[in-house]
């Protein structure tokens, strides 16, 4: 079977009184603004359980409570340089959820957190260095002229 759109509440709702006031899948379909084959499917449901509910769905269960993923967010935010299997052994430390470090990525990714590289830079030239040090030698000397100008 193909994937429908879940319709809302309204919509069932109104497709199963204009039903009962006799009008037909087509015409309910055209002033519900979707399918024929959507009308059919949610009047069906309706007279199986005297519901407009979805039923529950399958599906593994999370292993984490919103409360302990604000608690890995606060820790990503607090070090954003750990790596998620150091993050993964803290958290699992502190709130005893036992997760995969994918889990880990997959609830920062949920949040906005992305991970980055840190891009390689060149190193320095030799007139560079040179500059460097000559800044820190100024640097210096401006510092031993205070020093002797407080002391005198």
């Amino acid at each position: 079977m193909a994937k429908i759109r879940n319709l809302t509440q309204e919509t069932g709702l109104k497709i199963q009184i204009l039903s009962q006031e006799g009008y037909s899948c087509c015409q309910i379909a055209r002033k519900c603004r979707c399918s024929p084959s959507a009308v059919e499917y949610t009047l069906q449901k309706y007279r199986q359980t005297n519901s407009s509910e979805d039923k529950p769905r399958s599906g593994r269960p999370r292993v984490s409570s919103a409360r302990n993923d604000h608690i890995l967010i606060c820790m990503c935010r607090e070090n954003r340089r750990m790596t998620s299997q150091e993050l993964q052994q803290q958290w699992s430390n502190q709130t005893s959820v036992q997760c995969s470090t994918r889990t880990v990525r997959g609830r920062l990714l949920d949040h906005g957190l992305r991970s980055y590289k840190a891009v390689k830079k060149p190193l320095i030239n030799e007139r560079q260095r040179l500059a460097r040090t000559a800044r820190n030698w100024k640097k210096t000397l401006k510092l031993h002229k205070l020093v002797l100008s407080v002391l005198c």
